[in-house]
């Protein structure tokens, strides 16, 4: 049995009694150095029985008759607890470690009871009023948090003060009910456990945006104001109230975390306290025992053990000492980080560490026992379940850096052959589940089935989750030439012209978007025409380097979709399929951000944002069904044999600039006045062919004034009226954009839509080109 220290426990107390009294006590009032207040243990109607000296410690309810001697036995008598197991917890409320008795094993834990009338009701109802405006102790408080549920209803209000002593004191505010008299009123009572996150409404509001999770409120209403492309969220309580919070709003989020950089140092022993050693002489903790770490390294374990589909990063924060105690985003703020900052130091993650992060639930036994003495049994034997399969792979030496999860590929694989006889690193599958089950009837006497041996593998690989592609591209060091604006030309056998240049710009800065932000909208296509043998899918190969793929895509079919992970640069051959399908169908399969499909053997469908983008290779000339010039398409004509020695030598540098101009913010899509001027003219060249076209140009080059459609096909085309079906008009409508029309919204009796001719300067240029002519509108 510990030995526990009533006395400095006692003492730790009192000198906070003028705080933790009206925290356990809510609604009392001060009378010298007595505080009055009624007893909520009873039915106490007039205060002033109850009385506890924040001096002394001393309390007494004389009306029941009880008493005590220091503010431990106090606690334990609101809380019905005994005396050891009040002062093990007034001294976790006061900072103070313990050492834990030994855990009795597979015994479940006493349920603590707390006895007080007041009961939270979350969320607060429509009519319940306003919150205190102040403390009756605190006084006003410097700063008043809103904590609202997924259905923008509140949930109560955490304050802050400013203490006596310049520290600062958060205190939580409930609506609750009485349980004997039915009054409601707010009350300063904290949340009821599991007690609900800061940010739920956010949340419910982005259900597919990534997460950041800050730890306290003042750093989540920081990045509120400065990042809007994220979720942000906090819980109540910091660090030490982890295991209090709801973290199921979170479970198969994509979650970044921002730990709090702490530099505390090793505590004092009682000989060196004796001896009057300074405490910051001390080495500082190891990063993974600082509080801020601590707290979102437990997090992390919490939520990617109750939902494998989970993804949780660690933003790289400096080490401790390298920044003041605490150091967090509003601090970063503070001293001059602006958005376009934030995100860069946001998407440098922490790369995992060789060790798998511990939860609570995985830590080590005490000393002097193995982990294997806390694999569950019954009568004797192990039991097969998930949480002795977790146990094993995860502490037996044999699979030690055995599990990951790869992030770019979604995949769990193996980085060393597993234990099993024939076991070979590579992409974890069905075979390593029976095999794995197999290993573990031999060696531990029990037989768990390959289902179970799944969900462990995977629960554990996400533990130790990296990104292959994102290693790459931020390993590279760029050496300072410029080479974005005119690698097409210089390597792919392409003109260079303004169009060029910019395809080729955005095109790679979005190549480093994909996997850096996985699921960020870049629904582009860089199409490579010409003639065979001119190595443009050898181009492709190599940009896309081991993660590159070209198979035909069924866009009909979600099977397909399970070709596309693990592929950075994917080539549609021919443009296959894409080219073939209906606009619509080609819009919404590039313009996707997520695929959502069951993999080949796969227990369950699975959501991957995607990280790679589209190419295609093409030898036809009016390959584009979309008579709108299809945005997407991104074509580029290669009229000389691709160097792919020289594209191979600059790869690298290549992905580095790009990755320079991705972090800078530069934009890798055009503006609306650069895909009118510039690569509207492109891509019309390669729509297929419409007779109406020839048919309106010269008609259209008339026209002054505004026109209708139906001046269109009943003057130029002759159509009778009865023939002008719904195909038809659609027709007419994409032949005007074509040549250079803009649709306007204007009602004159029933037609209610109408055309503006090209503005004559522009107009031939506009029509040439839609017939395979000049570019005389693009300034160059």
């Amino acid at each position: 049995m510990a030995t526990i220290d009533f006395k400095q426990i006692a003492a730790a107390a009192l000198s906070r009694a003028n705080v933790l009294v009206p925290q356990w006590l809510p609604g009392g009032k001060y009378e010298g150095h007595e505080y009055k207040v009624l007893n909520p243990l009873r039915v106490d109607r007039k205060p002033g029985s109850f009385l506890i000296n924040i001096i002394t410690g001393l309390w007494g309810d004389f009306a029941a008759g009880a008493k005590g001697g220091d503010l431990i036995s106090l606690y334990a008598y609101l809380h019905g607890l005994d005396q050891d197991v009040a002062a093990r917890e007034v001294a976790a409320i006061c900072g103070i470690d313990i050492p834990e008795d030994k855990p009795k094993l597979r015994q479940k834990p006493d349920l603590k009871v707390v006895k007080t009338p007041w009961k939270p009701i979350l969320p607060a109802p429509a009519d319940a009023g306003l919150p205190p405006v102040a403390h009756y102790a605190r006084g006003k408080p410097q700063k008043v948090w809103t904590y609202y549920d997924a259905n923008k209803a509140i949930n109560g209000f955490v304050y802050r003060f400013e203490t006596s002593d310049g520290g600062k004191e958060t205190l939580p505010v409930c609506f609750c009910e009485h349980a004997e008299t039915g009054n409601r009123e707010w009350r300063w009572l904290s949340f009821p456990e599991p007690r609900p996150l800061y940010g739920l409404d956010r949340l419910a509001a982005h259900p597919d945006k990534p997460v950041l999770l800050v730890e306290g409120e003042k750093c989540a209403d920081v990045a509120i104001e400065l990042l809007p492309e994220l979720v942000i969220v906090s819980w109540p309580g910091g660090g030490k109230a982890v295991s209090k919070a709801d973290w199921l709003p979170l479970y198969g989020r994509n979650v970044f975390a921002w730990a709090d950089c702490d530099a505390q140092h090793e505590k004092l022993s009682k000989e060196e306290k004796a001896l009057g050693i300074d405490p910051l002489s001390k080495p500082l903790l190891e990063e993974n025992e600082q509080p801020g770490m601590k707290a979102m390294l437990e997090i992390g374990a919490l939520l990617v053990a109750a939902d494998a589909k989970t993804k949780f990063r660690l933003v790289d924060i400096p080490q401790p000492g390298e920044k003041t105690s605490g150091w967090d985003i509003a601090d970063a703020v503070a001293e001059g980080m602006d958005a376009d900052a934030l995100k860069a130091f946001i998407r440098n993650l922490r790369k995992p560490s060789a060790e798998t992060p511990k939860s609570k639930s995985t830590q080590q036994p005490p000393a002097g026992r193995g982990w294997e003495d806390l694999l569950l049994e019954k009568k004797g034997e192990l039991v097969a379940c998930l949480a002795n399969v977790f146990d094993i792979l995860r502490n037996d030496d044999n699979w030690q850096g055995v599990l990951a999860y790869n992030e770019f590929a979604y995949q769990v694989v193996k980085l060393k052959p597993p234990p099993y006889d024939g076991g070979k690193i590579g992409e974890w599958d069905e075979q390593d589940d029976v095999q794995t089950a197999m290993w573990i009837t031999r060696k531990y006497s029990f037989a768990p089935s390959s289902a179970l041996t799944a969900s462990a593998a995977e629960a554990i690989a996400k533990f130790n989750g990296f990104n292959p592609v994102q290693d790459y591209i931020k390993s590279q060091k760029h050496d300072g030439i410029e080479r974005l604006d005119s690698w097409l030309s210089d390597y792919m056998g392409v003109p260079k012209t303004q169009y060029t240049m910019l395809v080729g710009r955005r095109f790679m800065i979005g190549m480093i978007a994909r996997p850096m932000e996985p699921g960020v909208k870049f629904d582009y296509c860089l199409v490579l025409e010409g003639n065979q043998g001119l190595k443009k899918s050898s181009a492709l190969r190599i940009l896309g380097g081991d993660h590159y793929g070209d198979t035909d895509l069924d866009l009909q079919s979600k099977d397909s979709m399970s070709a596309l992970r693990g592929k950075w640069v994917y080539e549609i051959s021919e443009l296959g399929s894409l080219a073939r399908s209906e606009s619509s169908r080609q819009k919404s399969f590039l313009s996707r951000q997520v695929d959502e499909f069951r993999p080949t053997y796969g227990r369950r469908e699975i959501r991957c944002p995607r990280q790679g983008v589209f190419t295609g290779t093409c030898n036809e000339w009016e390959w584009n069904k979309d008579p709108t010039g299809g945005r997407r398409f991104w074509p580029i004509e290669c009229k000389s044999e691709v160097d792919t020695e020289g594209l191979a030598q600059v790869r690298d540098q290549l992905i580095a600039e790009a990755y320079i101009a991705w972090q800078k913010g530069e934009r890798y899509w055009p503006t609306t006045e650069e895909q009118r001027e510039i690569f509207d003219p492109e891509q019309l060249k390669r729509t297929a062919a419409d007779t109406y076209v020839d048919m309106l140009h010269n008609w259209v080059g008339e026209q002054y004034k505004d026109f209708s459609l139906a001046d269109a096909a009943i003057e130029c085309l002759k159509l009778d009226a009865s023939k002008l079906t719904r195909d038809v008009q659609t027709r007419i409508g994409h032949a005007l954009r074509q040549l250079g029309c803009t649709r306007i919204e204007k009602r004159t009796h029933v037609i209610r839509y109408w055309y503006k001719p090209p503005e004559k300067n522009g107009a031939s240029s506009t029509s040439g080109n839609a017939n395979g002519g000049g570019n005389a509108s693009i300034s160059f």
